[in-house]
């Protein structure tokens, strides 16, 4: 049985869609986001604290917070237009999965661009360099730091990764260095 949460609207002729960039992510567990999720009027810090990331811009994207509940994927797309609490929103049922690809697919391009541009087992990236070469928009306490980091953790290539203010620090494996003299690619066929 495929199960999820929908919106349901009565005799449209359309819907009525907006291009969204997710500048922030609030990642909550299961009892967080039920209690946000049951309370949309109420007033939140973190809306507060962010409201200059929600705005609409020159191409006419909507800049938007995606509340995330980390233990059953769904989400909900915060819009405040300069309020205190959500002033618009957007049900985004099993959106997790997704943004995880998102992250994955990038730290995947960051470990080739690394192995390929490295000329020793360090590289550092900084997160002006991930939005501008990406698209993802990487920030102290955005939410979506955390999810890259945790990404680029679990690659095999990586045997030491931080997050340092403005990037991340990152130590590779010698044998992934195809740079490196001497131990360059030894017994690893990576497609670059």
């Amino acid at each position: 049985m495929l199960v999820t949460k929908a919106l349901f609207e009565r005799k449209i002729k359309s819907f009525n869609t907006r291009n969204c960039v997710i500048d922030h992510i609030e990642i909550m567990d299961e009892n967080e986001y039920c209690e946000f999720s049951n309370n949309l009027l109420k007033y939140r810090d973190f809306i507060t604290s962010r409201k200059d990331v929600m705005y609409k811009d020159s191409a006419g994207q909507f800049h938007v917070i995606l509340v995330l509940d980390k233990d059953n994927g769904d989400g909900i797309i915060v819009d405040s237009q300069g309020a205190d609490y959500p002033r618009y929103v957007a049900l985004m049922s099993n959106i997790k999965p997704y943004i995880e690809q998102q992250i994955s697919l990038t730290a995947e391009q960051l470990i080739r661009e690394a192995i390929k541009e490295s000329a020793d087992v360090n590289w550092d990236i900084t997160f002006d360099e991930i939005e501008a070469f990406h698209g993802l928009i990487v920030k102290k306490g955005n939410g979506i730091d955390i999810m890259l980091l945790d990404a680029l953790k679990k690659r095999e290539e990586i045997s030491w990764v931080e997050m340092k203010n403005e990037c991340f620090d990152m130590t590779l494996y010698p044998e992934y260095c195809i740079n490196l003299e001497g131990k360059a690619n030894q017994g690893h066929n990576l497609e670059i």
